[in-house]
Formats: structure tokens, C-alpha cells, sequence
């Protein structure tokens, strides 16, 4: 008795068994008996690998529909199957008895997919059998919704966000509603709550007071519009026919401009096929859009006294930022009458933290400057010496004296840009100039008067002096002679001069504070372009920022005698300071490489 046994094709091994067996052998019942419980055991087990098997397939592939389980059941081939085919398998099929195991050999064939592949691995997301349950695909759609409760902005989708109109978080995290804030712990938070009991607040909450308070403030006063991400046009073809006319489209975070200043040429280009790189580089104009320095409000934020922590015993006389520094987090200097000398290095809202300090017992320092972008300070007061200090080396050099000069005070002086020469005024109405590597005497400018100002172009060839007698000279660096003069229109004695590329600015004991051109002739009779009166008292300090858009002008006779002046177009700044501005007698300012920060030394030893 003889049956022809189905072939039994595997995925994994791509061989056929054959179920004829040439020299069948009888079975006894006992053997079948043994048979029977083999096959139901293995059933048993192969139905526990396919659930198994299948539970793994979806975790891994998402759903689990790549595979079915008849895949998983095709797939699974044992050595032991083809033992029993061969031996006792093959009796118990030639005798018939054993029909059990043929009906599920028979459906294991039945049920094998016609591909013969082992996995099927969904690529878009979707189950790969597309007859398939509806439920499969629901636990995937639910799973993908927990999994992306943490996403980038960057990964939802660009077209979502158009239609909404708002841009959601970069980020979002869950565990700030585990987190609680107490707001009644810090100074700083203080004045976020709502109300003076108001104490723990989730983080949540923390986040969005935050937000609120930088809006109120910090936002307020600095411009972040260039952030936000234009609407698309919904006429597209009236925009692209209106040729001037600045069309704008959304290309992930970067703005792109049609017919306007940015290339909409989204083509691999010199970037590594960066076009926004491209689009951001290939124009300055909307860059310097924004920068543009409003005449009659000033942009300002109070950051924390750069000098907190290490206030000056006495009036702060003299504070510079080094020219050479790092325009967001600047090197400065302090120094006053409590005869010290300290270096911070300015990070704006965070804090300052000081560098170190010099202590020079016997001078009271009065003035003190940095030597151009060098590593040297000039230290003097009202001394017939004055120091060098060397912050490289830490050496510190005493010139005792100026040769052929037999000054008793230096306490007045000014630095060129380079570094080089330093001018001290004298007595008589004489300029001194020093050449600040030797220490030696280089020439001496005489004036009519007495000197009470001098000042340096920004070039360094020419010095700008006044005194008592209110005229005001230039000189000559390299003829060593004066090479122009005119009388200030104040008539009183001059304070102060400082002086930019294009004009001098004059200041008076008077509080007048005139503005000359210097594209005059020399030596004829100047009108000043214009004429400050903000101020009641003697100037004593005027400083140009490193552009040459502000003036600022203080005097230390009066309080909070402190004006800003928009150079470009001669007004004065009416929004700062105010009255509720704590500036004190201000005795020193100084801008910042790129006019980031200003310094405001006062009569309490405090540096804001």
C-alpha cells in the first residue's frame, strides 16, 4: 500500500522532499499510537512558534502584517520533519493510519504564499497586506501618535504648518508638567507671579511666564520679526507678474525671495547643494534690513553691572573696552581713585567675571587706557610718573618722567588707535607726545590757551585739542604742525572733544555740545551743524561709538546728566535714559567693538 506524499517546498532551504519512501515497513498500532502524540506535540509547538514569531514580527516591523501566519508557518522547517518522513513518517503515510499528519502537511502546503518570501517589509508605512484587518493599521496609527509626542519641527510636515499659520515648539517635552518651580526663592523670578502669595508653579506654567516676560521686555526693545516665517501668497501668478514686487515662499526655515534679493535656484550649487547657503549669501541687503539704527528710540537692555561683585572703592575715572576683543564677550577695564586696577571680561546678561586686578599703592589712578589692540594699559594720575603695565607678561614699566618736561601731573592723556604715541596735556597749553614703546619725548603742540581737551582722529595722523581760550586746533602727526583752526560759536572754555571720520564734536562748560563738519575749509569761520542743549553743566565726557551713529555726552556735576545723540540725523535719543534709569554722577563711558555694550562708570564705584 503506496500514497504519493505532497512535496513540501521551504523558503529557507528551496529543497523538495519527496514523501515516497522505496522499501516502506509495516507499523505496528503501538508505533502509530507513539506517532500520533509526536505530531500532535509538534503541532502544538509549531502553532507556539507562530504566535511567538509573529508578536516579534511586529514589534520590529511595525504592525506585524509584513509577515501573516501563513508566512510564518511556511517558513518554519524542521530536521526533524524530514527524520520522520523518512522513517517512521514514511510508514505511517504508506499505510494510511497516519492521516492526521498528512491533513497538516497538506495544509501546511496549501496555505504557502506563492512568492516564497520570508519577510515582507512595509516601506511607506502602511501593512503590507492591503486586505488585511483594520486593526493592525489602527495600532500603528496609534503607535506612531505616542511616538511622536517628541518631534523636531523639522520632521512634521511643512504644508500642516502653512495651513495652521502658527509654528509650534522646536521642542516639547512631557516631563516639564512633572517639574515645579518655586517662584518666590529667587530675586530674579519674583516678578513673574500674579500675585504676592503665588509660590509653586508646574514647569509648564514656568515656561510660559517666561516667554511672556521676555515679550514684555527684551522683545520689546530688540527686533526678532526676521524670524518669523512669512505666508505664503495665495495668488501666485499675481505675485510672479508684478516684477518688482517681493514675493515671498517658505523653504523650511529659511525664507526665499522671488524677483527680490534671495535666488530661488534650489539646484545643487557651490554649497554642496545647499541652496538656502546660497540664498542667504548671495545678497547683504536683507541682513542690514533690519540693523538699521532708528533715529528717536534706542533699543536697550540692562544687563547686570559689568564690575558686580568687585565695585571700586572710590568714583570709576576711567573704563574702556579693549578694542581688540571679542565683540559678544569683551575685555574691560576699570579703575579709580582707590588706585586699582581691574580687568572683566563682559558676557552680557549673564554676568561679568573678573579677570584679575592691579594695585598700585602710590597713585590714584585718574586716567587709564588700553595701547590700541596691544596688551598694554597706560596708568597715570596726578604724578609726575605714569605706568605701563604689560597684561602678557604681567610686567609693570614706571616712566618716572617725561624727558626735558617738568610737568607735576599727568593725569590727562589720550591713546592713538594704533597704540603707538600718547598725548598728555601740559602745562601752558602745550600737547606732550610720547612714543608709548620707548617712553621717550617724540614732540611737544603748543596752544594759545591753556589745554583742557585733546583727542585723536580715528585715523592717527592728526590730534584735536582745545582749552580755555575756545579755539580748536589740529595738528599734523607728520609736518608736526597745525594745520587747521577755528573758533567754537559757544565763546566759553572747551570741556571736551572727540571726533569721528567726518565730524567733531565740541563741548563746552556751558552743557553746549556744538557739531562741526570737518569737510570745511581750514581756517576759516565754521558754523556747527548742530548744537546740543540737553545739558546744564560742563561737559566732561564725550564718546563717539565705533560706527560714528552715537554721541554720548555726560557731565558729573549733575545727576543722571546723561544724553545719547543719533548722529545721522542730530537728535537726541528720548527713550534712554529715563528718569528712573540709575546712572548716578556719571564720570566714564566707553562703547563696545561693535557698539554691543556700553559702560557707564559712576561716582558710587559701579560699572552698568
Amino acid at each position: 500500500m503506496s500514497s504519493d506524499r505532497p512535496q513540501f517546498s521551504s523558503p529557507l532551504t528551496n529543497n523538495h522532499i519527496n514523501g515516497n519512501n522505496p522499501n516502506p515497513k509495516p507499523k505496528s498500532k503501538k508505533k502509530r499510537d507513539v506517532n500520533a502524540e509526536k505530531n500532535e506535540a509538534k503541532r502544538a509547538r509549531l502553532e507556539a512558534e507562530e504566535e511567538e514569531e509573529a508578536r516579534l514580527t511586529g514589534l520590529i516591523f511595525g504592525g506585524g502584517d509584513g509577515i501573516g501566519d501563513e508566512g510564518v508557518a511556511s517558513a518554519w522547517h524542521d530536521d526533524d520533519d524530514d527524520e520522520d518522513e523518512d522513517g517512521e513518517g514514511g510508514e505511517n503515510n504508506e499505510n494510511g493510519d497516519d492521516s492526521e499528519g498528512d491533513d497538516y502537511d497538506n495544509r501546511l502546503e496549501e496555505d504557502q504564499p506563492n512568492t516564497g518570501a520570508l519577510f515582507t517589509i512595509d516601506r511607506d508605512g502602511v501593512s503590507g497586506n492591503e486586505s488585511g484587518s483594520g486593526s493592525d493599521a489602527d495600532e500603528i496609527e496609534e503607535g506612531d501618535e505616542e511616538e511622536g509626542r517628541h518631534h523636531y519641527a523639522d520632521e512634521s510636515s511643512e504644508e500642516d504648518v502653512e495651513e495652521e499659520g502658527v509654528s509650534g515648539s522646536a521642542w516639547v517635552d512631557d516631563d516639564d508638567e512633572q517639574i515645579t518651580v518655586s517662584l518666590s526663592k529667587s530675586e530674579r523670578i519674583k516678578k513673574l507671579r500674579k500675585s504676592m502669595t503665588e509660590d509653586v508653579v508646574k514647569g509648564s506654567t514656568y515656561e510660559q511666564r517666561l516667554r511672556e516676560r521676555f515679550q514684555q521686555t527684551a522683545s520689546a526693545t530688540s527686533r526678532t520679526d526676521w524670524a518669523t516665517l512669512p505666508q505664503e501668497d495665495s495668488d501666485e501668478g499675481d505675485a510672479s507678474s508684478s516684477g518688482d514686487e517681493s514675493s515671498t515662499r517658505s523653504t523650511g526655515r529659511l525664507t526665499t525671495r522671488r524677483g527680490g534679493d534671495y535666488d530661488t535656484d534650489d539646484s545643487e550649487d557651490d554649497f554642496g547643494g545647499n541652496s538656502k547657503m546660497s540664498a542667504l549669501l548671495s545678497s547683504t541687503a536683507p541682513l542690514l534690513a533690519n540693523s538699521k539704527l532708528q533715529s528717536n528710540i534706542l533699543s536697550v537692555v540692562r544687563c547686570p553691572d559689568a564690575n558686580a561683585g568687585h565695585y571700586n572703592d572710590s568714583v570709576v575715572k576711567s573704563v574702556q573696552f579693549h578694542p581688540g576683543s571679542d565683540e559678544d564677550e569683551p575685555l574691560m577695564l576699570t579703575a579709580g581713585l582707590d588706585k586699582t586696577l581691574r580687568f572683566f571680561k563682559i558676557n552680557g546678561s549673564e554676568g561679568s567675571k573678573k579677570v584679575h586686578g592691579i594695585h598700585f599703592p602710590n597713585l590714584p589712578i585718574h586716567t587709564a587706557s588700553f595701547l590700541g589692540d596691544t596688551g598694554s594699559v597706560v596708568v597715570s594720575g596726578r604724578r609726575p610718573f605714569f605706568y605701563i603695565y604689560d597684561m602678557i607678561s604681567g610686567k609693570i614699566d614706571k616712566v618716572p618722567r617725561i624727558q626735558g618736561r617738568k610737568e607735576k601731573s599727568l593725569e590727562k592723556f589720550t591713546t592713538s588707535p594704533d597704540g603707538s604715541l600718547i598725548a598728555f596735556i601740559g602745562n601752558d597749553g602745550y600737547i606732550i607726545l610720547v612714543e608709548a614703546k620707548s617712553k621717550m619725548w617724540v614732540a611737544d603742540f603748543k596752544m594759545n590757551g591753556s589745554a583742557r581737551a585733546v583727542s585723536f582722529s580715528p585715523c592717527g595722523d592728526f590730534i584735536i585739542s582745545s582749552g580755555s581760550d575756545g579755539d580748536v586746533y589740529r595738528w599734523d602727526l607728520r609736518s608736526k604742525k597745525c594745520v587747521d583752526k577755528f573758533q567754537n560759536q559757544d565763546g566759553t572754555i572747551t570741556s571736551f572733544v572727540s571726533a569721528t571720520s567726518r565730524f567733531t564734536a565740541v563741548g563746552a562748560e556751558s552743557g553746549v555740545v556744538n557739531l562741526y563738519h570737518d569737510r570745511a575749509p581750514a581756517f576759516k569761520k565754521r558754523t556747527p551743524v548742530k548744537s546740543i542743549m540737553n545739558l546744564q553743566t560742563s561737559i566732561d565726557h564725550m564718546k563717539f561709538n565705533p560706527t560714528g551713529d552715537i554721541l554720548a555726552m555726560s557731565s558729573q556735576r549733575e545727576k543722571d546728566s546723561l544724553k545719547l545723540l543719533h548722529v545721522p540725523t542730530q537728535t537726541v535719543f528720548s527713550n534712554w535714559p529715563t528718569s528712573k534709569t540709575p546712572l548716578g554722577y556719571v564720570w566714564s563711558i566707553d562703547f563696545s567693538p561693535k557698539s554691543k555694550f556700553m559702560a557707564i562708570g559712576n561716582d558710587k564705584g559701579k560699572c552698568m
